[in-house]
Parts: structure tokens; sequence; C-alpha cells
């Protein structure tokens, strides 16, 4: 028994001459569904993005920025200037010197994207000196700091970034490797490898034979299914996407307020993330992130209430149908469909046909630049910097939304003089999104990344992405055995 043991200690000890740095590199393979995604080369570009680029600032849950690229930054009195701090050591992927011209390069090629109309409000971005970029507005705008979460790659090459993970080949985004001069350490994984499966399913099954350590995303049709390994952990987390049903104020069936107030109304959400999301979501109440500082949740939120929707719809109108019929374009997606059929038969409770006709992702991507459609099915990003709501729902923006109380108090928010002015336009925005409903919001999404034991994997912020401590992930104990 004695000699058994010595030579399994003789085993896994390493070689004479050997030290810790002579073990095998970290390897963190990772399987997309593509279920989740657009096509195979589109994941693996946001995946590699997300671990290559950095932002500025990124913004927490409360809708505030916090310092990630930049080491600070100071605002002027009259808040139309924002100067920027960059740390002296920072390097992009080849080598290059993060400079201040180089940053301000970056800004000048992707705020008008970002920002969108309220780019008009730039006045200059300057790099004063070589660690400072000083961004400075035509009039005072909360949105200034908003632009802090704009992601800074080198001009003219978007997967070259300051981020912990290094694209190992540009053709090839899905093989990285660890950045040896990151700012903030070199991570404890030296290499990420991902490959695309035709199903979330189809990744599960090869993560539960060891031959991935990681399902990149994890929607609510699968997530109660993976809790019953014992060597994966589920790393579960709230997205600043939501559900919702975009209405086209510009046809003949949704002109009318008091039919969209009066189908609001008639949506139960929690019945929604109950029955399509099996409890994994939260409830909506409008296009506003309820974790932003300045929401308030008893202000300018729609009311489920089945009497007074049917009330609205019974009342007889000018060229009104006896009855309410639509089309909804849903996406091919076993989430979308849930939720198609949930609502149906919801608006069937107060007498409203709605007739659901699935798309691809890409003909609901079309319909909606478009606006070929009654009413569309889809998720989007709300938050939580407000800067995005304005791209989304001012006239003229993403949503193709046209109201002129939305824009008021989008307005409102953009030019607010101080907090208080900032706090209500907020609540002005939510209460006319109620009077003026664009859409009916349904769902806070929740998603969940699923990680083999194989490897240590620390806690996240609250309210964050476990892929925001990835840098700090190394091989557990367990991942040491199996290789000996």
């Amino acid at each position: 028994m004695a000699g058994a043991a010595m030579l399994l200690l003789v085993a896994c000890r390493a070689p004479e001459g050997k030290t810790a740095s002579d073990a095998p590199p970290a390897t963190l393979r990772i399987g997309i569904g593509l279920g989740r995604v657009l096509s195979p080369q589109g994941g693996m570009t946001a995946l590699a993005q997300l671990l290559t680029v950095e932002s500025l600032a990124r913004i927490a849950d409360d809708g505030r920025p916090q310092p990630w690229l930049a080491r600070d930054w100071q605002v002027s009195e009259d808040r139309r200037s924002l100067t920027v701090n960059l740390p002296a050591q920072a390097k992009f992927h080849d080598g290059t010197p993060l400079t201040s011209a180089i940053v301000a390069a970056a800004l000048q090629s992707t705020l008008p994207s970002f920002m969108g109309a309220a780019f008009q409000d730039v006045e200059s971005v300057t790099a004063p000196t070589a660690q400072q970029v000083i961004i400075r507005l035509r009039r005072a705008s909360p949105f200034l700091l908003d632009t802090l979460e704009t992601s800074i790659s080198k001009p003219g090459s978007p997967l070259v970034g300051t981020g912990p993970f290094v694209v190992t080949d540009a053709k090839s985004p899905g093989a990285l490797h660890a950045n040896p001069v990151y700012v903030a350490g070199k991570p404890g994984i030296d290499r990420i490898a991902v490959e695309t499966f035709p199903s979330v399913r189809a990744a599960w099954a090869e993560l539960l034979r060891g031959r991935l350590d990681m399902l990149w995303e994890v929607g609510p049709e699968a997530l109660d299914s993976l809790h019953a390994s014992s060597n994966i952990a589920i790393f579960t987390y709230t997205r600043r996407y939501q559900y919702m049903v975009l209405l086209n104020t510009g046809t003949d069936v949704f002109k009318s307020r008091a039919i969209r107030q009066a189908l609001n109304m008639a949506v139960d959400r929690d019945g929604v993330v109950r029955d399509a999301l099996g409890g994994h979501g939260i409830a909506s109440s409008g296009p506003v992130w309820p974790r932003t500082y300045g929401f308030r949740g008893d202000g300018g939120t729609p009311r489920f209430d089945i009497a007074a929707a049917s009330q609205r719809l019974s009342q007889p109108a000018a060229g009104k149908p006896a009855k309410l019929r639509f089309t909804c374009l849903v996406r091919r997606d076993s989430v979308h469909e849930r939720i198609a059929l949930v609502l149906k038969r919801q608006l069937a409770a107060v007498g409203v046909e709605m007739m659901i006709e699935e798309v691809s992702f890409e003909a609901s991507a079309e319909a909606m630049q478009n606006r070929h459609f009654e009413a569309l099915l889809t998720e989007m990003i709300s938050g939580p910097a407000f800067m995005r709501l304005y791209r989304i729902w001012h006239s003229g923006g993403v949503a193709g939304a046209s109201s002129a109380s939305i824009d008021a108090a989008l307005d409102g928010v953009r030019y607010a003089a101080s907090d208080e002015a900032y706090l209500t336009g907020m609540t002005a925005f939510q209460q006319s999104v109620v009077d003026d409903p664009p859409a009916i919001f349904l769902a806070w999404m929740e998603r969940a990344r699923a990680v083999s034991k194989r490897f240590v994997v620390p806690a996240a912020e609250p309210g964050r992405d476990v892929l925001s401590t990835l840098r700090l992930w190394k091989p557990s104990g367990l991942a040491q055995q199996s290789r000996n």
C-alpha cells in the first residue's frame, strides 16, 4: 500500500528539472450554440471584441461610469468639457503605446454612430498632451459622461485593443491568447479556443463530456437542465436587454394611442416571465433599466388591467374595426415563439387577435430597419446609460419611433443642466412612454454562463456578468489532477 502511494506521488510530481512554469498552458475551450447568434463568424467576432477591446469606462449597474481603460477624468464646471487621463503604461496588442492622439482619432471615428443624433453636440475631441484627451460639447449635457462607454480599438483594426486577451489570427477570431503586457497583469488563462455548435443543446453535451470548459451563453430554455451536473458551475445574470413588441405607429392599426395603451394594459408581464421564460427574467415596467439611479418604480409604469383594456378596446371610433387584428413578426427561436404564444393568449382574453408570422433573424432585422411590420417581437438593449435610450427612442432613432412627447422628455434629459433636471427628465420620459407607448415592454433577460469546475472562477460584482472576472480565472486543482 505504501509502495503504491509512493508511485502515485512520483507520477503526479513534475519531472526532475521542471518547474511550475513548465506546466502545460491553461486553455479555456468555449462553445457557442448558434441558436443564440446570427452566424458562426458573427458570434466569434462579438466574443473576441468583448475580450480584446476595452472602453474608457464601463457603466455600473446604477448607470454611473467607472474607470476602465481611462485612469480617471474630470468634468468642467460648465459641464461642457470632459478631460480624460490615460494610463502611461497601456499598449495595444501590437505593441503600439496607447496615446491620446490615437484615442482621440478612435473617438472621432466611433462617436458619430455611438451617440446618434446627440453627436451634434460634440464641438471637438482633442489631445493636448500625450496622455490626455478632452471632449468638449457645444452646450452642457449629462451625455458627456456617457461618451466614456465608447470602445477604443486601434484605428483600422477593430480587434486590436488593449484588453486581457489577443486574437491570434485576425482571420480566425475564435483563437485567442493571453496579453502578456496587460496593464492589470497577465491573465491566469493562457489560451482561449472558441467552437460553434448548431444548438446550445449540442454544445452542452460536449461540456458534459469534458470536451468544452464553458458554454458561452445559456438562455431560459436550457437553464434549468444545466443545474443537474455537479461538475458544472452556473453563473446567472440579468442582461441590460429586454424583450419587447415594437408597435409601428405608422400603420392604421396602431395610429391610435388608446389602442396602444389598451394593449399595454392587457399584458400580464409577470405571466410572461412565468409562462414563457420559466421564471428566468424580470417583468419590465418600461424602457428604463430599473437599477439606474433615479429610476422611479412608482411612476410612469403601465398597469395590468384587463377590465380597463377591454373597455378601451370596445369604444367605437371612426375607421376602427369591430375586432382588432394585427400581425406580429416573430423570430424562429424557441424563446421568442413561447413569448409570442403567451402574448397571443393574453390578448385574446380582451378580444384582440394577434397573428404570428415566423421570420429569420435577418428578415426580422430588415423589417425593423425598413419599418415593414405592424408589430415585431424583438430584444433590444435598454441602458443603463441614458444616451442609449435617446438613440433608440428619439424620432429618427433605432426603434423608428415618432412621438413629440417622448422627444420632449428625452431632450429634457439630454440638456439637463443639473442632477435634479436630469431626474425630472427621466421621470417625464417614463410617463411619456406610458401615455404614448411605442412598444409593449415585456421582460428583462436572464442569461447564464456554464463553466466547468476545472476552473476557479472569482465572483463578479453584484449584477455583473461573470465574464468581467475572466482575467482572474485559473485552472483548479481538479484541472491539474486531470493532467497528471
